[in-house]
C-alpha cells in the first residue's frame, strides 16, 4: 500500500500582498495546486493521502479530503515540517511514507523514489537553475550568454521517503526537518539521495506562480 504525506502549512508570505489566498488553494489551472499534486498521487497508485495543515487553513481543505483516501492531520500549534509529518504519520499504517511539500511539483513517477528509499529514508535531488544569464568571459572578453543554465550541484526537491519508525523516533515533536532531523539521518548513514533530473517547478513567489500558471496553460 502506497500512502503520502502533502506539507499544506506553509502561508505563502513572500506570494503577499498579490494574492492572500492560502498556497495549497492557489489555482494553477483548471484546478488549485492541492487538486493537482494529490490526483498526481492517486494516478500513481496512491491509496492514502494526508493533508498535514495548520488549523488556520484545515477548515479551507477539508472540501479537498476524500472518504477512504485524502484525510486531515491539523495542526493546534505550528509544529514546522518536521513536528507536522510525525503529527501525520500517526494516521499511517504502512512502513514506509512518500512526504512532500505541496509547492514542489515534480514530473516521475514517485514510486521510483519510494522502491529506492532504504534504511531510514530518501531524498529527491534535483539541480536549480540560475536566475540570471551566464556570462563566459576571456580575460574581458565577452564570449558567448547562456539564459538560465541548470546549476551543477543537487539541492533538495522538497519530496522524500521515510520510514515511519524512523520518524517517529527521530524526528522533533515541533521544528523543521530540513535543518537538523536531515543531517542526523546522513551522519548514521540512513538517507539516500535520488537523482531526478526532470523539470521542478516550485512555488515561492508571484513570478514562480505565474510561470507554473503559464506552463499549464491558465492565463
Amino acid at each position: 500500500m502506497y500512502e503520502a504525506i502533502i506539507l499544506c502549512g506553509g502561508e505563502g508570505w513572500r506570494l503577499k500582498p498579490e494574492t492572500w489566498v492560502p498556497k495549497p488553494l492557489l489555482r494553477i489551472d483548471d484546478e488549485t495546486l492541492l487538486d493537482r499534486q494529490v490526483s498526481w498521487l492517486i494516478n500513481h497508485e496512491f491509496e492514502s493521502i494526508t493533508l498535514a495543515a495548520s488549523k488556520e487553513i484545515a477548515e479551507a481543505l477539508r472540501s479537498h479530503t476524500l472518504e477512504g483516501i485524502v484525510k486531515l492531520s491539523i495542526e493546534e500549534e505550528r509544529l514546522g515540517t518536521g513536528g507536522a509529518t510525525k503529527k501525520a504519520v500517526g494516521l499511517c499504517r504502512s512502513n514506509r511514507v512518500y512526504v512532500m511539500n505541496v509547492d514542489d511539483i515534480v514530473f516521475y513517477d514517485p514510486k521510483e523514489l519510494y522502491e529506492y528509499a532504504d534504511k531510514g529514508g530518501g531524498i529527491l535531488m534535483a539541480k536549480p537553475i540560475l536566475p540570471f544569464g551566464k556570462i563566459q568571459t576571456r580575460g574581458s572578453k565577452v564570449l558567448r550568454f547562456e539564459q538560465k543554465p541548470p546549476l551543477e550541484f543537487y539541492v533538495n526537491a522538497g519530496h522524500y521517503v521515510l520510514k515511519t519508525d524512523a520518524v517517529r523516533e527521530l524526528f522533533p515533536e515541533k521544528g523543521d526537518m530540513e535543518l537538523q532531523t536531515f543531517q542526523r539521518l546522513a551522519d548514521l548513514e540512513m538517507l539516500r539521495g535520488y537523482k531526478y533530473n526532470g523539470l521542478w517547478l516550485t512555488i515561492n513567489t508571484m513570478k514562480d506562480l505565474i510561470r507554473v500558471r503559464e506552463y499549464f496553460g491558465r492565463k
